[in-house]
């Protein structure tokens, strides 16, 4: 009588190398280079886009959302818990990520990116004449005559 139910103590078993060697290794190299990219993407997205409230937002949802979830796989690759921490760790990360970036944050997006077309629709329309908005020639200065 072999079924699904006869699998459950498969998570009862320490994640490590010996019990689980296809995944073992991938999952702690991948929640490295992810938790590091996550940093520095963040760092260099900071600096690059700090005029875009929204976009930094999202951004720093993405980091913390990388730092904890690769952390925690990480922890759980080093100290070696039970695969019953891992399968929701990283299957709930994943439903994190994709929450944020295609549901939280889409709408934000159009929002802010409305609000920026009004703005420029709004000056553009504030200056009535093309004329206003070139600078008159400064008033040429007279030569002095050499003696």
């Amino acid at each position: 009588m072999n079924g699904p139910w006869n699998q459950i103590s498969t998570l009862l078993v320490g994640f490590n190398n010996i019990n689980f060697p296809a995944i073992f290794t991938p999952t702690w190299q991948l929640s490295l280079a992810l938790l590091v990219l996550g940093i520095v993407f963040y760092n260099f997205q900071g600096r690059r886009m700090h005029a875009y409230s929204v976009f930094l937002d999202l951004n720093e949802w993405l980091m913390w959302t990388s730092v904890g979830v690769f952390s925690l796989l990480l922890m759980y690759s080093v100290f070696g818990f039970d695969f019953l921490f891992v399968l929701p760790t990283m299957i709930g990360g994943a439903a994190i990520f994709l929450w944020i970036r295609f549901w939280h944050f889409p709408p934000l997006i159009r929002a802010y990116e409305e609000r920026l077309a009004r703005q420029r629709y709004f000056q553009r329309s504030k200056t009535s004449h093309p004329s206003e908005t070139i600078r008159a020639k400064a008033a040429a200065k007279p030569k002095r005559r050499k003696r």
